[in-house]
């Protein structure tokens, strides 16, 4: 038996007794605080800096991943992200409220509650079983981001180690959602007697532990799809002992309930106009079309926009630059819930981009300018640009020299558009169709939410003859799984929607790699 250290969480106030030779990132794990690891604990990110010390006087900050076990210690992770921005607000259409269950025999008060199991955060939402008047939310960051910031990363540490360790913390999130909910309301969590899930593919399968194998390797496919109904307590989610749990139906390898949500919420298939809907979270998911025909899609487009691979980049969190302006005084940006900048979240980075092509600090190539060749463009930018491994590099301001884009973030952001765009034109040319044809963009989701649709079209990430019609819709997903409970006749339509949309492989299509290429190029900006 390895020898034991006990470890001492300041900021959460517990310990535990943890093992010789074992990772800070494991232990965190054991005491149930998952901090974010974007690379999976390879140690790359950066993201998971913790302080520890042995004497309370002399700290040390330390990546939790890399940093292995060999005496006691006293652990901080106040610097670690706990009040992250998520979205859990939606309004898109009303529903004939009807539910999937009858009346509860004996009750006055009986409640349902809908779960959008996101790849970085969790939103619940707790209606009452009589009316479906929604009564309040709760949220929380899905603590499988502590195994890495995208699926593929979550789907291999899966097939290494099994389900368990993913499945068991998704189930205990879940279940602590429902005590908070619950709190609020000052309802007892037993009369709540349905629950409603939606999720990506691969939350999805670790979810129900199915076999992950042809999720990560060709073709592609789940290995489940239709719309499931099973006992919440066999997940160890604990409301009425009878009460069930419903997750909806998934349409692809990488479109999953969680489309299946969004297009519940906004029912395309019922529309004559033709209306394209983005889900840009850590996948980007599209659905082109209308009551004649839907086509989707899905896109390795996410991390760069969620803070991943991103130099500075986080979450939408306190300290977080979220949106950049310029003009002819210079550069102005803000910053969530205090006055100085930690780090770049999605919507941030992208006006950061539109700002430097405006200013013409980027070239249509992605190439930033020199220090020397900024002075030339204009003298007041050279104190903006610096150098980082010895390449140019944008300074927001230079009384924090800590914040600053790289020339690879914006390689990274041209990756992410350009498969997003391409998207887009290759689901038009599926359905024959183009940019003009195209009536509305609904953009889903907390990024889409946040996102200045002028620097998304400045950057070539939506067309830009579509800036003046993009609505963004919220938690779609979220949203989708309400509908779900509050009408029967939605909630069926789920299983005949899985089998009516067309998917389109985009990998598997031999002209999107040229149609990608081609969409890594910034465009003119047109104003």
């Amino acid at each position: 038996m390895p020898h034991k250290y006990k470890l001492t969480f300041l900021q959460e106030n517990t310990s535990i007794e943890a093992p010789e030779g074992g990772t800070l990132m494991e232990a965190l794990k054991e005491a149930g605080i998952f901090l974010d690891a974007p690379c999976g604990g390879r140690g790359t990110c950066g993201k998971c800096l913790v302080k520890i010390s042995e004497n309370g006087s002399d700290w040390a900050e330390v990546k939790a991943c890399q940093t292995k076990i060999k005496k006691e210690l006293l652990v901080d992770t106040e610097n670690s992200p706990k009040s992250h921005r998520i979205l859990t607000s939606s309004s898109i259409r009303r529903v004939p409220f009807h539910p999937s269950f009858s009346k509860v025999p004996d009750k006055e008060h009986y409640y349902m509650a809908a779960f959008d199991i996101g790849t970085t955060t969790i939103a619940a939402y707790l209606l009452d079983g009589r009316t479906g008047k929604e009564l309040c939310t709760a949220s929380s960051l899905n603590p499988q981001a502590a195994y890495g910031a995208d699926v593929i990363s979550r789907a291999n540490y899966v097939l290494e180690h099994g389900h368990q360790e993913l499945a068991d913390c998704i189930h205990s999130a879940a279940d602590k959602l429902i005590g908070q909910l619950a709190e609020t309301a000052k309802i007892q969590r037993e009369d709540i007697y349905l629950l409603c899930f939606v999720g990506n593919t691969c939350m999805h399968h670790i979810f129900f532990q199915y076999p992950m194998e042809s999720l990560v390797r060709a073709p592609y496919e789940p290995s489940q799809k239709g719309l499931l109904r099973e006992k919440a307590s066999d997940f160890d989610i604990h409301i009425h002992p009878e009460g069930e749990l419903i997750f909806l139906p998934v349409i692809a390898g990488f479109v999953g309930a969680d489309t299946m949500g969004c297009i519940l919420s906004l029912r395309p298939d019922l529309q004559e106009e033709i209306s394209l809907m983005l889900d840009i979270g850590t996948n980007g998911e599209l659905v082109l079309g209308n009551k004649d025909r839907l086509v989707c899609c899905s896109t390795a487009a996410g991390p760069a926009f969620e803070g991943a691979k991103i130099h500075c980049g986080m979450r939408g969190a306190q300290g977080a630059i979220d949106h950049m302006t310029y003009d002819s005084s210079g550069f102005h940006f803000t910053v969530i819930g205090q006055d100085f900048p930690k780090g770049i979240c999605g919507s941030g980075l992208i006006d950061t981009i539109a700002c430097l092509r405006r200013a013409g600090l980027i070239d249509e190539s992605g190439r930033l300018l020199t220090q020397e060749e900024a002075a030339e463009l204009d003298p007041a930018f050279a104190s903006h640009m610096t150098e980082w491994n010895h390449m140019p590099a944008f300074l927001y301001d230079p009384a924090y020299p800590e914040v600053f884009l790289t020339q690879k973030d914006v390689r990274e952001v041209q990756l992410a558009k350009g498969a997003i765009a391409a998207g887009i034109l290759l689901l038009e040319k599926h359905l024959g169709i183009t940019h003009k044809d195209i009536r509305k963009v609904y953009i889903a989701g907390a990024f889409g939410n946040y996102m200045d649709p002028e620097s998304a079209c400045d950057i070539g990430l939506l067309p830009y003859s579509l800036r003046d019609r993009v609505a963004p819709v919220g938690n779609a997903a979220g949203e989708g799984a309400k509908i779900a409970l509050l009408n029967s006749d939605e909630l069926e339509k789920t299983t005949e929607l899985m089998d009516q949309i067309d998917f389109l492989e985009l990998a598997a299509l031999p002209e999107f790699q040229d149609c990608f290429i081609d969409e890594l190029e910034f465009p003119e900006i047109n104003h």
